[in-house]
Formats: C-alpha cells, structure tokens, sequence
C-alpha cells in the first residue's frame, strides 16, 4: 500500500543527509583555509596596531558635507560623433 507519509520522510531524510554533506565540506575547506593563515604572535600584532594608530589619526575639525549643483537635462550637450 501507498503511504504518503513515508515516500515524503525518504525524500526528506535524503535532502537532510545531502545538506549535512555540504556542512561537513564546508567546515573542512574553512579549517584548511584557517591552517594556510599566518599565525603572528602578539608583540608582532600590537607593533602593527601602533603603527596603524599614527597613520590613521581622525581629524579634529568636522566637516560638513557639500552639494553639488544638478545640471538640467537640457545643459547637458551631448560629444559629436
């Protein structure tokens, strides 16, 4: 006999495991990414962040932000061809 029932928990299941596959591959390639990255110790690290501080220093002043003047479609010319 026919049970709806369970042909939808086979396709179910099937589709489950599929994607369970994808997030085990996944996991693997992002663990295979994470070993290729250089460990840097930290006395290396903070030097880095030092030095990014004086480069990167935010201006005192604030700045407004200027508008531009829109030109009329009619302004516009157009390059002869």
């Amino acid at each position: 006999m026919f049970d709806p029932i369970t042909f939808w928990m086979q396709g179910t299941v099937m589709w489950m495991k599929v994607f369970k596959q994808q997030q085990e591959a996944y996991i693997r390639m992002l663990g295979a990414f994470a070993e290729k990255i250089p460990h840097e110790d930290c006395t290396a690290l903070a030097r880095e962040a030092e030095a990014m501080k004086a480069v990167l220093k935010p201006s005192n002043t604030p700045r407004k932000p200027t508008m531009t003047k829109k030109k009329n479609v009619s302004e516009v010319t157009l390059a002869p061809a």
